[in-house]
């Protein structure tokens, strides 16, 4: 029997917003989240009037508490495959490395791109990056986003999950030995006729791991409406291909006003969550524009 994720807003939010530093003028939106000692760390999409998206940095001491804000981007664009704009990070500890998964934008096309920070450069605000990267160039003439690592090895391979928009938009998981050369490749959630994900599916942040199982936050678009919600699939400890359970009703859609209108409206939309303890908390853009957070006690 499904037991429901019972997530609650903060009073907070949004607890980003867009200010008037050029380049997050328009929207901030969309982080990933990396908990280190006893401090949060965001890194959040944010657009300007340049409309080149570029990756922010806040520092938190609560789930909803904003300790630090950077006044300028962390994380720009580098090579030709990212000329105009990253954005939607997600962020996992891989290898002793803060690992940073994004959507490298060249004119309409997002590739999975990739870097890393050591995580005592993190901590003291050096932002010493490895050399940005396509993470699948043999597909570079596809679309693909909404990427992320398994924050561990599932036996000696490295696992990934992507969206290759090819045919349909459904989750892809792929197998590694050297994060370079990827095969094994498993069709693992696609959109659910009649229900609120018919349209197209695509994970959150990387995979949480509970006590027998992994917990993945996906978002579901419903064709109708055009309404982005968020779920959630438990995946089989060593063979995360196989889902163990999925949930029928959303865990979070949009409600509030600040979720309803912006950028995109009727939209929730997830990067990153962490977990802390029995807590997951959830931070998710709302309607392309801010920055907002949920929190609830797991079940399992």
């Amino acid at each position: 029997m499904e037991r429901r994720l019972r997530l609650h807003r903060s009073p907070r939010n949004p607890i980003l917003a867009p200010t008037q530093n050029w380049w997050e003028t328009r929207l901030t939106c969309n982080a990933g989240a990396i908990k280190l000692g006893d401090r949060i760390h965001l890194f959040y999409t944010a657009r300007g009037q340049d409309d080149i998206a570029r990756i922010g940095y806040a520092r938190l001491s609560d789930y909803d508490r904003v300790e630090e804000r950077l006044p300028h981007p962390v994380l720009v664009p580098e090579d030709w495959f990212e000329q105009h704009g990253v954005e939607d990070p997600r962020v996992m500890p891989l290898d002793g490395q803060v690992r940073v998964i994004y959507a490298g934008k060249e004119r309409d096309m997002a590739r999975p791109c990739e870097t890393a920070i050591e995580p005592q450069q993190l901590l003291k605000g050096h932002w010493a990056w490895t050399k940005h990267r396509l993470l699948l160039p043999t597909m570079v003439g596809f679309h693909n986003r909404n990427v992320a690592y398994f924050p561990r090895r599932i036996g000696e391979r490295y696992a990934l999950l992507h969206r290759p928009m090819t045919l349909a938009e459904h989750v892809w998981l792929s197998y590694s030995y050297d994060l370079v050369h990827w095969y094994d490749h498993r069709e693992v959630l696609t959109p659910r006729p009649g229900y609120w994900d018919d349209a197209k599916v695509g994970i959150a942040g990387p995979p949480l791991e509970l006590d027998d199982c992994w917990l993945l936050i996906y978002h579901g678009v419903e064709a109708r409406t055009w309404t982005y919600r968020l779920g959630y699939v438990l995946l089989d400890k060593e063979a995360p291909e196989h889902v163990l359970e999925r949930s029928e009703e959303p865990i979070l859609e949009p409600q509030e006003d600040y979720e309803r209108v912006g950028v995109a409206p009727n939209v929730v939309f997830s990067c990153g969550a962490i977990l802390d303890g029995r807590t997951l908390v959830l931070y998710y853009g709302a309607a392309d524009r801010v920055l907002c957070v949920a929190w609830a006690e797991i079940p399992w």
